[in-house]
């Protein structure tokens, strides 16, 4: 398979946009991927979008997005084909969060389109690991490049968020304890459902500490903390990550 590069950048999701580096090129290409997409949906081939997002105006709702939305991300395309996700979101008074994605493949047939689903795991992964690279999870959907293997790295730091209760710690969650110098296990999967949530970079921890922290008391939680943890073994996400293997080692900062 021919490598195509592109000026489009990724969000940490994975979707191609334009940025001011891309070329008039590129973001024809993108559009004409998008239009794609367009003709999937008018065939309903796949769910329509739509945006019921308002501002609130009252309370805890001023100033935060409130209602659903559903939309197209193009996370890869060629030529004849487009990686699209399909992505639903709720906004509420604690913020706006993803309520469910889904992938498809869609490929031009003549005048029409023909649309197959495609796994999530698969199509999130191939297009992250893609980088500047058109075409890959393209392929990769399609079963004609074989699947990014999982990332699997030497110890490293980052930074998780829990909550103090008594002399040590317990997640935010769902209440499991946190100890530090004590490694906990778990393998960690594409879709979250297994490993153990932290963060990259300190920044990033307080940023979500402190817009949580809102949701965290309506729940009855308080002094949230940061603690530096050392990771391990395979590792999924971006910004927030999980990993098979996190050992806590200090705590940081604490978030009243």
């Amino acid at each position: 398979m021919k490598t195509v590069t592109t000026t489009l950048a990724r969000t940490t999701y994975g979707e191609l946009v334009a940025q001011a580096a891309s070329t008039d090129l590129d973001r024809a290409a993108l559009n004409s991927a998008r239009a794609l997409v367009g003709r999937a949906e008018s065939a309903k081939k796949i769910p329509a979008q739509f945006d019921n997002m308002e501002w609130g105006t009252s309370g805890k709702e001023r100033g935060k997005r409130i209602g659903e939305a559903r939309h197209h991300e193009v996370y890869d395309f060629t030529g004849s084909a487009v990686l699209v996700c399909v992505r639903s979101v709720e906004g509420t008074r604690y913020g706006q969060k993803t309520t469910l994605k889904e992938y498809f493949l869609v490929q031009s047939q003549g005048r029409g389109v023909t649309v197959k689903p495609a796994s999530k795991a698969v199509a999130a992964k191939a297009a992250k690991a893609a980088g500047n690279e058109l075409g890959l999870a393209v392929a990769v959907c399609q079963g004609k490049r074989p699947a990014p293997a999982p990332k699997c790295m030497a110890p490293r730091t980052g930074f998780k968020i829990v909550r103090r209760a008594g002399d040590g710690f317990v997640s935010v969650w769902d209440d499991s304890g946190w100890h530090l110098g004590q490694a906990r296990v778990e393998a960690a999967t594409p879709d979250h459902n297994g490993g153990f949530y932290f963060y990259a970079g300190l920044d990033e921890a307080i940023e979500q500490a402190v817009s949580r922290q809102t949701f965290a008391a309506e729940r009855g939680y308080h002094d949230l903390s940061i603690l530096e943890v050392e990771v391990a073994g395979r590792e999924f996400g971006s910004t927030k990550r999980c990993a098979t293997r996190v050992r806590p080692l200090r705590e940081v900062c604490a978030i009243l």
